[in-house]
């Protein structure tokens, strides 16, 4: 009987393909839904992040040899809530010899039966006690706060202004705010016991919510948020940070980066909303607004604004000072978008998500009052006050629309957002709009009493962090509100005509980093061992069936050069890292040393 085990299991692995990346999705044999496996997988895509899709039969059916070849695992939230004992015992092993596993909130929380177990079977692994239902009923979730210390917040690489100072008798930490609503209440276990590690996140009462330590010679990354359900409910920030960390920081992998050439930027978008406004780009202009750029330009055209027949509207079509502007910016090399619909407040007050047919006619005629100017199909749209149903999306993806401005998923970077996974494809790329807490513009930060010295801070923060992470982020504001800050501005520009002349930082519009994610969406690519070389060597293989040019891959900086295979790529030392830009054709290849240094000290923070 054993002797015919051992060859089962022998067959089985064999079987078994070997790892395509250094990172492994660990789901179910039978997953339920698979929108939430594609909520993962796009998550990797859109953060640069080589991830594989394994099974729990698959990584136990691997030879050990083969397994010690996935550098790190991943056990999601609402997935993967069951994991028989001979799936612990495998995962356990692995981390012992060396392995990283991530274990995400209610994973391996239940028996067979859909039953909540007494202990998670892993929880020896995380470090303290969690998922308390015996003890404490439904009461083991809580609903409260996220506080970070500031170092915590750097390393996950998550935006400016999303954490603020916490007031509540701990000032070393900062709390995760929002935008729009009076406070962020996150939904976390609670947890008991004393936890012997780094501690990344935590509640007002030390429940333990994010937290990395050492387990044998490997490491388990706790993270005790539902991830996967917040990304397909518009909050995907935490899905995203917590993955580019473990594959970066833990990990030590490379990253497809998600700008041109790895040159990091912002999207600056205007939003003018009638003929008020109009006056005021003559002001953007006098503080040099104009010589810089390209930025995504928004207009609402309609002749009304607050109700049919008030004539406060912009009146595109017979405003000859705005056409003048309009034709002006766009030969400047912005692009021209619509906010809204025609008539702004009108509009956004009234719209909702069963009335698209009613409404969807004003869409039509702001983007016809543009396209009639400029002689250009419409690429860009923002919405009036925020107010984006989802007939909206459905119909700028009808009418050939790249990207909009969002209010959702606040502080992320460029996104194909959904409620349904299943429905991603195809889908405008909405840009998330950045925020100081409750502060994204400058009439907000005017109605707020904000001193200039913090909104200039907190811009300029803004662009170096952009500059820093190799991202891009948007900023947005209406043009009156200028007027209030205007040394703010002048401060701004300052920096980021430096930083632009350096090289190191860019104006994108939203236009022009759509078409360029959506290109770098074809792109394939893999890591795996270097052929010939110890095993500190990393090969990187790509394919793109259009052109990989302007796609860049950073990676962490280790004392050896990257050797380039084949292809053609400008390989960069930039101060923390490699950077490998392709230049032209469909195929590239390069082997990196992968750095041994440890970013990620698994102390107690203090």
């Amino acid at each position: 009987m054993l002797a015919a085990s051992a060859i089962w299991h022998k067959l089985s692995a064999s079987r078994t393909p070997p790892p395509r990346a250094f990172i492994a999705l660990l789901l179910p044999d039978k997953p339920a839904s698979n929108k939430y496996a594609l909520a993962w997988q796009d998550a990797a895509n859109e953060g640069g992040v080589a991830m594989m899709q394994i099974t729990a039969s698959q990584l136990v059916d691997m030879e050990p040899e083969q397994r010690a070849r996935i550098r790190g695992i991943i056990l999601p939230d609402t997935i993967h809530r069951h994991v028989d004992a001979a799936l612990a015992g495998v995962l356990e092993e692995y981390v012992q010899a060396g392995g990283a596993l991530w274990i995400n909130y209610d994973a391996a929380s239940e028996n067979a039966g859909g039953r909540f177990l007494d202990k998670p079977t892993l929880a020896r692994m995380v470090g303290v006690d969690y998922l308390l239902y015996r003890e404490l009923g439904k009461q083991m979730v809580r609903r409260d706060l996220m506080l970070m210390s500031p170092s915590a917040v750097a390393e996950l690489g998550i935006t400016p202004g999303r954490f603020q100072p916490y007031a509540g008798g701990k000032p070393s930490l900062l709390q995760a705010s929002t935008y729009g609503y009076d406070q962020a209440a996150f939904s976390y276990l609670a947890t008991r016991g004393s936890f012997q590690g780094r501690v990344l996140a935590e509640g007002p009462d030390g429940t333990l919510i994010a937290s990395l330590r050492d387990y044998g010679r490997g490491k388990v990354l706790f993270v005790n948020l539902p991830v996967t359900f917040l990304k397909i409910r518009t909050d995907g920030l935490w899905l995203q940070s917590y993955l580019n960390f473990f594959n970066t920081r833990v990990l030590h992998l490379p990253q497809l980066a998600s700008v041109p050439d790895g040159v990091g930027g912002l999207v600056m978008n205007w939003h003018v909303d009638d003929a008020n406004a109009i006056p005021y780009l003559d002001l953007l202009k006098k503080l040099g607004f104009l010589e810089q750029g390209p930025y995504s330009v928004h207009f609402t055209t309609g002749p009304d604004t607050n109700q049919p027949g008030d004539r406060r509207g912009m009146d595109l079509a017979h405003n000859a000072q705005a056409q003048d502007w309009v034709r002006r910016l766009r030969a400047l090399g912005y692009d021209i978008g619509a906010h809204g619909g025609w008539m702004h407040n009108y509009f956004a007050f009234n719209i909702n998500e069963h009335n698209g047919k009613q409404w969807a006619s004003y869409l039509a005629n702001n983007k016809q009052d543009l396209e009639n100017l400029t002689q250009q199909a419409l690429t860009e749209y923002s919405a009036p006050n925020g107010h984006h149903p989802d007939w909206v999306t459905a119909w700028l993806r009808q009418h050939g629309v790249l990207a909009y401005y969002y209010v959702g998923d606040l502080s992320m970077g460029p996104t194909r957002t959904y409620i349904d996974p299943a429905d991603m494809h195809d889908r405008p790329w909405a840009f998330p709009v950045s925020a100081n807490g409750g502060i994204a513009s400058f009439e907000e930060a005017v109605r707020n009493k904000l001193p200039s010295e913090q909104m200039t801070l907190w811009l300029q923060d803004m662009t170096r962090f952009a500059v820093q992470q190799r991202v891009a982020r948007l900023v947005y504001f209406h043009p009156p509100g200028v007027y209030f800050y205007q040394q703010t501005v002048k401060q701004w520009l300052a920096q980021t005509r430096a930083l632009r002349d350096q090289g190191v930082f860019h104006w994108y519009t939203m236009t022009q980093l759509s078409r360029f994610l959506s290109q770098r969406e074809l792109t394939q690519w893999q890591v795996a061992p270097a052929e010939g070389r110890d095993a500190s060597w990393v090969s990187v293989s790509a394919h793109n069936p259009g052109s990989l040019a302007r796609q860049s891959w950073l990676l962490p900086k280790s004392s050896a050069r990257p050797v380039l295979r084949s292809g053609k790529a400008e390989i960069e030392a930039l101060p923390d890292a490699w950077r490998v830009s392709a230049q032209s054709g469909q195929d590239l290849r390069f082997d990196y040393l992968q750095t041994t240094s440890d970013t990620t000290e698994t102390r107690h923070a203090q």
